[in-house]
């Protein structure tokens, strides 16, 4: 089997388990509610609380949207709180370097260094398709390898 066609592929699949993963999450979340994505059925009290935790959750995700701020910001804001969009993030990471999460440091760079090795962009330069599928999957190895190397750092 082709490089290209294992990028592919594996593409493709990852992007299959993300849906998947978003369908549980959206059933699992009517089901532990038990408001089933209704709001009609709460109090007032309850649907204030609802509505400030959803615009919570909205400007936690345009603030990870917008990027880091300045130092000058930081130093007045609050500590940075841990989201479920951060622990997702992680979780993809780990994935992606296939190895078990909670991994220490050196098993994390072990990994990243074989996965580096075997889809490095130079050895995938005889097609257009296999260069850039190389090119993507080496990029987005890099930012999980940063993203872990960040966590097992703290």
């Amino acid at each position: 089997m082709s490089i290209g066609r294992r990028l592919i592929d594996l593409a493709r699949s990852e992007l299959n388990s993300l849906l998947d993963k978003a369908a549980e999450l959206d059933d699992g979340r009517r089901n532990d509610d038990g408001w089933g994505g209704d709001l009609g059925g709460l109090s007032d009290d309850e649907l204030e609380a609802e509505l400030e935790r959803r615009r919570l959750a909205r400007e936690e995700a345009e603030e990870a949207a917008r990027g880091p701020r300045p130092a000058s910001s930081r130093a007045r804001a609050e500590p940075p709180r841990r989201t479920a969009a951060g622990d997702e993030a992680v979780r993809r990471a780990y994935a992606a370097l296939e190895v078990p999460p909670g991994s220490d440091f050196e098993t994390i760079r072990k990994a990243y260094r074989r996965l580096m090795r075997k889809y490095h962009p130079d050895l995938h330069a005889g097609s257009r398709e296999g260069l850039r599928a190389a090119t993507d999957l080496t990029q987005r190895l890099t930012e999980a390898y940063k993203l872990l190397e960040k966590q097992t750092r703290r």
